[in-house]
């Protein structure tokens, strides 16, 4: 009679593990299933902050394609111009208006706007880590940084050449000269004329000597603006490749 006694006392011990079990791996399922949900909610939205870097790094990579074809293709052109100029000696300017023009390109001071917008929110995010992958964190972080790195070095060169040339500029010109124009779809006032351009050509010549050996140590600047544009360039043409090869889209990067 005991070991069925025995057995009828475990039968309800027996469904009542029985039960526990199931309850707790249906607990474990249900708590398994929900991470699965929010890492599939997170990754998503992890493609949906590289797909918004990935558009920022192209209007970063135009920006600094255009700069370096424009602004800075002008700089050194200026510079060529007022050096040929200096160094002839020859006062007289057939077209002093253009003279001027080559003297405010060539002292052209200027970084492109990198805008990081969605690189910031990426990082605040903390999903970065989801993507698994160090090579794109690395790049990421580096191409966003390196503009401004190189930058900083081209400001330790930089000499007093773009400070003096505007003591050379008539006032009502330093609004079409200005580098500051492109920033803006208007133009901006006129100050009050004080002397012509002519007048401005003659004091260029008076300080001749002091321009020319300012405008050569400005030489120095212009190819390392080149090199920064160039290096932040192929950064930024690297991660878009990267990107969009992660997202599966066609990449747009073009040849420089």
């Amino acid at each position: 009679m005991f070991p069925f006694r025995s057995l009828e006392g475990w039968a309800p011990m027996r469904r009542a593990l029985f039960e526990f079990l199931v309850i707790v791996i249906g607990v474990l399922v249900a708590l398994a299933a929900d991470e699965w949900r929010q890492e599939r909610a997170e990754l998503q939205d992890l493609d949906e902050h590289l797909a918004s870097v990935l558009e920022e790094v192209r209007d970063n990579a135009d920006t600094v394609r255009v700069v370096r074809a424009g602004i800075s293709a002008r700089k050194m052109a200026g510079l060529e111009s007022v050096i040929a100029h200096l160094e002839s000696g020859d006062p007289s300017v057939p077209d002093p208006d253009a003279l001027l023009k080559d003297f405010a390109e060539s002292a052209a001071v200027w970084r492109p706007f990198i805008s990081r917008n969605s690189f910031d929110a990426l990082k605040t995010s903390g999903l970065l880590r989801l993507a698994r992958d160090e090579e794109l964190d690395d790049n990421i972080s580096g191409t966003y940084e390196v503009p401004e790195i190189l930058f900083g070095q081209v400001a330790l060169i930089q000499g007093e050449y773009p400070i003096v040339v505007n003591e050379f500029i008539p006032s009502p010109y330093q609004s079409d000269l200005s580098g500051m124009r492109t920033y803006s779809g208007g133009k901006a006032p006129q100050i009050a004329l004080d002397i012509g351009a002519a007048e401005a050509v003659a004091l260029i010549h008076e300080e001749r000597a002091r321009l020319l050996r300012l405008a050569r140590s400005e030489t120095a600047v212009a190819p390392a603006v080149w090199y920064a544009l160039t290096r932040s360039l192929d950064d930024f043409y690297e991660l878009e490749q990267l990107l969009a090869g992660r997202l599966g889209v066609p990449a747009e990067a073009g040849a420089q």
